[in-house]
């Protein structure tokens, strides 16, 4: 065997033996590996201070079996609370928060990491401070079901929103909402209005005096009306309006659809009457009365003219029996 023929049976043997090692190698160095995920609220800093939950995405298995008992307590979440009276000072605070895996099929590699700040009291969830940077730690030991480690500590950064900028943004937002509102309206409705008075006018148009004052000919005038009032029609519809209801013309007798209606009786009068003539009641009794009192009235002169008939007539004797009596 020539030299050069054991060089190449050497190269060859070389090179079996190196595709056997990379094909054997390969499950092992897929088995290992580094565990990665990735999170929505990396560096987000509008997130909400109520029911927070972080969405951690991994490239592994990490729900199933027996790894999901020690990745679920492999996070921690703090808070770094700035002091009111100086910004520059910040105070700690550890969150509690508990680990839930996907709850949907084919969602082993889905962690959603929720926070549980202490109630503000009895009955009402606690919240996070707004306007706060926040720290959500993954431990490095936390492992996929095929052996993936993440191998360091990982963290998720991101600052809760300013709820106080937000409500003010809110009643900007509202305020200029409504304007438009306002706006839109009192364009629509001179819209409609506009619409409707080029309907009541279009309806009193004079097709001679249109021809007249444009030189042409009354069809040609009629035509422009027609072309017109369907212009508008569909303006009208567009914006919500009505056209005017045309008008009976003036003069037109009405159509009487029921009989004529029966004039009342009237009576006339031959001459001026009394009431008392005329038959009242009131004037009767209020004539009785007038001659009652007339009559006691009379009664009550005669009795006084024949008391003082008596009393003129005594003082004439006694001078006469005086006269007797000497």
């Amino acid at each position: 065997m020539s030299r050069l023929a054991k060089i190449a049976r050497r190269i060859g043997l070389v090179s079996v033996l190196a595709a056997m090692t990379i094909i054997f190698a390969a499950p092992a160095f897929a088995a290992g590996g580094t565990l990665e995920f990735t999170s929505e609220s990396e560096g987000k800093n509008n997130i909400p201070i109520d029911n927070v939950g972080i969405k951690l995405i991994f490239n592994g298995d990490v729900t199933s079996g027996a790894v999901w008992g020690a990745n679920q307590n492999a996070f921690s979440l703090k808070g770094f609370i700035p002091d009111p009276e100086d910004e520059s000072k910040t105070e700690v605070v550890n969150i509690p928060v508990v680990a839930l895996p996907g709850q949907k099929e084919n969602e082993e590699n889905y962690i959603l990491v929720l926070a549980e700040p202490e109630p503000i009291k009895e009955g009402y969830p606690g919240q996070l401070t707004q306007k706060t940077d926040y720290e959500l730690t993954v431990s490095g030991g936390i492992a996929s079901a095929d052996g993936k480690q993440l191998g360091e500590d990982r963290v998720v950064k991101f600052q809760t929103m300013d709820v106080a900028a937000n409500s003010k943004l809110s009643m900007v937002v509202m305020v200029l909402m409504m304007v438009a509102v306002i706006a839109l309206m009192v364009v629509t409705n001179g819209r409609k209005m506009k619409a409707e008075a080029e309907a009541a006018a279009l309806m009193k148009a004079n097709p001679y005096r249109i021809a007249k004052e444009r030189k042409i000919t009354v069809d040609e005038a009629k035509e422009l009306i027609e072309k017109a009032k369907e212009k508008n029609k569909k303006q009208l519809e567009k914006v919500g309006g009505k056209a005017p209801v045309p008008e009976p013309p003036k003069g037109a007798a009405p159509r009487l659809e029921s009989r004529a209606k029966k004039k009342k009786p009237t009576h006339r009068v031959a001459g001026p009457k009394s009431a008392l003539a005329a038959g009242s009641k009131y004037a009767a009794e209020h004539k009785a009365e007038a001659e009652k009192k007339r009559k006691a009235a009379a009664a009550k002169k005669a009795a006084r003219a024949r008391q003082q008939q008596g009393s003129g007539s005594g003082a004439k004797k006694s001078p006469s029996s005086k006269g007797k009596k000497k």
